[in-house]
């Protein structure tokens, strides 16, 4: 396969950013809906069903800064490899990774058939059984 062009490697690298500058915004977006709910004190609670509905609040926003963290680290590492000349390699076999995924997926680490085999090894686990 064809090394990605400098041109593919600008547009990549573009997107990675703007990709990294929209986690970023999110995670101050939940960071700080979430400081509006700290104002709340147990003594504003009225009744059970309120507090459970603060706390599953409280947990939806825990997960979805959980994601973006993720995100964040995958875009940031994908950043990292296309500094030190590795982006666009597979991880698992060494070829390159299509331009494709790239562009639909820019902080793939794997090709698609290297990633599709790591998803039917996870969904197994380690001494899960063989899919039929």
């Amino acid at each position: 396969m064809e090394r990605l062009s400098p041109s593919d490697r600008h547009l990549l690298s573009d997107r990675l950013e703007q990709m990294r500058q929209q986690v970023l915004e999110e995670l101050r977006c939940t960071a700080s809906t979430a400081g509006l709910d700290a104002s709340l004190q147990p003594q504003d609670v009225r009744n059970h069903a309120e507090e459970a509905e603060t706390h599953r609040i409280d947990d939806v926003r825990f997960a979805e800064m959980e994601i973006d963290r993720s995100r964040l680290r995958g875009i940031e590492q994908a950043q990292q490899r296309m500094a030190e000349g590795r982006y666009g390699t597979c991880a698992d076999c060494g070829e390159e990774i299509a331009l494709e995924r790239l562009m639909t997926q820019p902080i793939a680490v794997r090709c698609a058939a290297c990633q599709t085999t790591w998803e039917v090894r996870r969904r197994r686990g380690p001494s899960g059984p063989s899919p039929v």
